[in-house]
């Protein structure tokens, strides 16, 4: 059976990982940055049961159609994924899913304590991108849609509402922001909310839905880094401008 992960189920388990090797101790970054707007993920996106029967910690009750997605990868770096499999009666089935599910919730516990350090200087940084290349257009509308009736709509998880919750903390914080750059240019709101809808009508574009949709905006709104300062400020962005922007609304 040939391996075929799909996008969604990639993106997904590299914005919960937050882009780091999951093995306890490496918290490798895996995506390599070379200062432009260009990025490379290096991580392997290992299968917890074996994709093949034969492989390490292989199930053959398994479903099939379950093995290349998000819930039976875990993100390791290269030296890691090869230890892994060569120790499987180390590393068993339920011994990987604690590590997944350890690293993901450092990653969670990482971005609440940053989101409450965000301030004006990380915003900034988290803004610049967004808005550096985007124009307004005058049919351009925005209509505000209740957050609750969009986390419905799209079927976003548990998790990514606990998300939208920690960002919203800070969504006046970024209203304040706005405010403040209006002054300066008053067409800043608008070019901000055009540079979101932008990237979020690509993404649909792609078939890019549901939580795999908020994983990949958030990498958008981080300027693709793994640094959790400019994660928790992205993040802080991006549920303002869900609360406030005709996005996610299908």
């Amino acid at each position: 059976m040939p391996r075929k992960i799909p996008l969604a189920d990639s993106k997904i388990l590299y914005g919960r990982a937050a882009g780091r090797c999951s093995f306890p101790g490496c918290r490798k970054n895996l995506i390599l940055e070379n200062g432009s707007d260009k990025t490379k993920q290096i991580g392997k996106m290992a299968h917890i049961v074996a994709h093949s029967r034969n492989g390490p910690r292989a199930d053959r009750s398994y479903p099939s159609e379950l093995i290349d997605r998000y819930d039976n990868l875990i993100l390791l770096c290269g030296t890691h994924h090869d230890i892994v499999d060569v120790a499987e009666n180390r590393y068993s089935i339920t011994c990987l899913k604690e590590m997944k599910n350890d690293h993901e919730a450092w990653v969670n516990n990482s971005l609440v304590t940053e989101v409450m350090n965000v301030g004006f200087a990380e915003l900034e940084l988290a803004t610049l991108a967004i808005v550096s290349s985007t124009s307004t257009s005058e049919n351009e509308t925005f209509i505000l849609t209740p957050p609750k009736d969009k986390i419905e709509q799209n079927n976003l998880t548990q998790s990514t509402q606990n998300l939208l919750t920690m960002g919203l903390m800070r969504s006046r914080d970024v209203g304040e922001y706005v405010l403040e750059q209006s002054k300066l240019d008053i067409d800043y709101p608008d070019r901000l909310k055009a540079g979101f809808r932008k990237e979020y009508d690509r993404l649909v574009g792609e078939n890019i839905h549901s939580d795999a949709l908020f994983e990949s905006m958030l990498t958008f709104a981080s300027g693709n880094s793994s640094d959790f300062s400019r994660q928790a400020a992205g993040l802080a962005i991006l549920a303002h401008l869900f609360e406030i922007c005709e996005v996610f609304e299908h």
